[in-house]
C-alpha cells in the first residue's frame, strides 16, 4: 500500500509542475483550473484507484494459501505473516512451513 501512496504523490507533483509550466500558455484562468483538476483525476487518482483494487484483490487471494490461512501468525486483513513480517502470496509461504503454528494454539 505504501507504493500506491508513493506513486500517487510522485504523479501529483509531476502534474503540479506541468500545470505550473503550462500556466503561462493558458490565457483564461478558469480554463487552467479545469485542466488541472481533469489532469489530477485522470493522471493521479484513477491509476491509484486501479492499483488499490489490484492490491485488495491480491490480499483476498493470499487467504487461499492453505498453510498460511490456518496459522496463528497470519493476519488476513494485511496478508502478512506477523512472525516474519513478510507478505503472503498464494504461491509463496514466507516460512516454508517451518514456523507454522495452528491458529487455535496458545503457545
Amino acid at each position: 500500500m505504501g507504493a500506491i501512496i508513493y506513486w500517487f504523490l510522485v504523479r501529483f507533483v509531476l502534474v503540479l509542475l506541468a500545470a505550473w509550466v503550462l500556466y503561462s500558455f493558458v490565457p483564461n484562468y478558469e480554463d487552467w483550473w479545469m485542466m488541472f483538476f481533469i489532469a489530477v483525476a485522470v493522471l493521479v487518482i484513477y491509476p491509484a484507484q486501479l492499483a488499490c483494487r489490484k492490491h485488495i484483490a491480491s490480499i483476498r487471494d493470499a487467504g487461499r494459501n492453505g498453510l498460511c490461512a490456518t496459522c496463528r501468525h497470519f493476519r488476513p486483513s494485511e496478508a502478512l505473516c506477523a512472525k516474519l513480517d513478510e507478505h503472503v502470496r498464494i504461491d509463496y509461504t514466507p516460512c516454508g512451513g517451518e514456523g507454522w503454528d495452528p491458529a487455535g494454539s496458545n503457545t
